[in-house]
């Protein structure tokens, strides 16, 4: 360390040694969390002599630096920089992977899709390699409704006709893919899941098996399953290479934590406290829900007030966030608004093919609205669509809350058998779904009032 901020005050000096002491002082300043460091031990190294392989690998890794540091107009052209170079194929895919997942997180999804795609043309000879720019490339993909389409249209041809080509986290993410869309239940879903993750993996793409495993284990209610694959994806992670699944294997905890009703330990996540966001993000959206949660509606407002909609990309994130500020109005009092923003999530999550209430429960927060504003039938509509969707998936948080809605918006004695099927289920739900139980109850109390049953 007191080596390379030496050299750091120096000119090059062109002796092999210099670039391995800044290196290896990037290292260790990168293993303390000292990322300012490690980037300007990295920006020197390049100042020095280095062959075109080992000049990839540190531009790969400043890059990803710089981006993460909010500083994505030097990050990404040091990014482009490293793809241009000749090196070894896994850190030509890497550098690929990581300026993808640089361009999507700016909004350009189809530039990101592009780069993987071209680089797929030149490793022909490299079935493995072209996997995981196939499997980043969907993954990718969730930041743009029109890419995403075209996209998985692809990967579940392939998956029918040659899954040779696709392999595990391909497949994986087809699993995923017809959980959002209403297709399949729960327990076949993680069925076919342990099935892949129990085959052996390739070190490439077996992020993006373990992140799509976790995300459908949360929706699943397979909680403490979805925690071990959340844990075990992020310790392959490299904190200094930008990688799309370390993202999704961080929201994913957010979603476990939130699932478990955990929300002083959501609220003291880093990033929680981070402004530095300059888009809607999923994490952002639970946070809110979190805030609403334990009673800081005016924390809330100030944050969802901190984005402009209008401005932010047409991603999967954004949707979170809309159907999070929605039960933020609803709980301030902004019944139409809240309505408002629960039928766009609905609106944008359909053109997506995205129908299951897994992710945003959009149907029965609608619903509660319709019902608030003295609109029985057209709440009752939306909350028996959402129960076929949720007869489908068949876990007891989806069926609990759908039951509930449902009962609420019917009344009478229909609404209160509704009522007791919810809370049956619930009570035998697994850990996290008490929240759902205590609502359920809620509902089965004033259906036992208004039929005279007051005790």
């Amino acid at each position: 360390d007191t080596v390379a901020r030496q050299l750091l005050l120096s000119d090059p000096v062109g002796a092999p040694w210099t670039s391995t002491a800044l290196q290896e002082a990037a290292s260790l300043a990168l293993r303390d969390g000292r990322t300012a460091d490690t980037a300007a031990f990295l920006r020197r190294a390049l100042e020095e002599p280095l062959p075109d392989a080992r000049r990839q690998q540190l531009l790969t890794e400043l890059g990803s630096l710089e981006y993460q540091a909010q500083t994505a107009a030097a990050g990404i052209p040091r990014l482009s920089e490293a793809l241009r170079l000749s090196g070894a194929p896994q850190d030509t895919v890497r550098a690929a992977v990581a300026l993808g997942t640089a361009l999507a997180g700016r909004g350009r999804t189809v530039a990101a899709v592009d780069v993987l795609r071209t680089l797929e043309d030149e490793l022909t000879d490299r079935p493995q390699l072209i996997r995981t720019l196939q499997t980043a490339s969907v993954l990718l993909s969730e930041q743009d409704q029109s890419v995403r389409k075209e996209v998985y249209r692809w990967l579940c041809d392939a998956a029918e006709h040659s899954p040779e080509l696709v392999g595990t986290a391909g497949h994986a993410l087809v699993v995923r893919h017809a959980a959002t869309a209403g297709l399949i239940s729960a327990a076949e879903a993680m069925r076919r899941l342990r099935a892949l993750l129990a085959q052996p993996a390739d070190p490439l793409t077996e992020p993006f098996l373990l992140g799509t495993a976790a995300a459908v284990a949360q929706w699943a209610d397979e909680l403490p399953e979805a925690e071990r694959l959340v844990e075990r994806g992020l310790v392959g992670q490299r904190p200094d290479v930008l990688h799309p699944m370390y993202e999704a294997l961080v929201n994913v905890r957010a979603d476990i934590l939130a699932a478990r009703g955990e929300y002083a330990r959501l609220l003291a996540e880093p990033w929680a406290r981070d402004r530095a966001y300059t888009a809607p993000s999923n994490r952002q959206a639970q946070v809110l829900l979190a805030l609403v949660a334990t009673g800081e509606e005016a924390r809330a407002l100030r944050l969802a007030d901190g984005f402009d909609l209008r401005s932010a990309p047409d991603s999967w994130e954004l949707n979170r966030f809309l159907y999070a500020r929605g039960v933020l109005r609803a709980a301030t009092g902004d019944t139409a608004g809240a309505l408002h923003d629960f039928l766009e999530c609905g609106r944008r999550q359909s053109a997506r093919e995205v129908v299951s209430p897994v992710v945003t429960p959009w149907r029965t927060a609608a619903a509660e609205c319709r019902i608030a504003l003295d609109r029985p039938r057209e709440a009752i509509a939306l909350a028996e669509e959402e129960l076929r969707l949720a007869r489908v998936w068949n876990t007891p948080r989806t069926m609990g809350r759908s039951l509930r809605v449902l009962a609420a918006a019917t009344g009478g004695r229909r609404g209160l058998e509704l009522a007791e099927e919810a809370v049956r289920l619930l009570r035998d739900g697994p850990v996290g779904t008490e929240t759902e139980l205590v609502s359920a109850l809620t509902v089965r109390g004033r259906g036992l009032t208004a039929a005279g049953d007051r005790r």
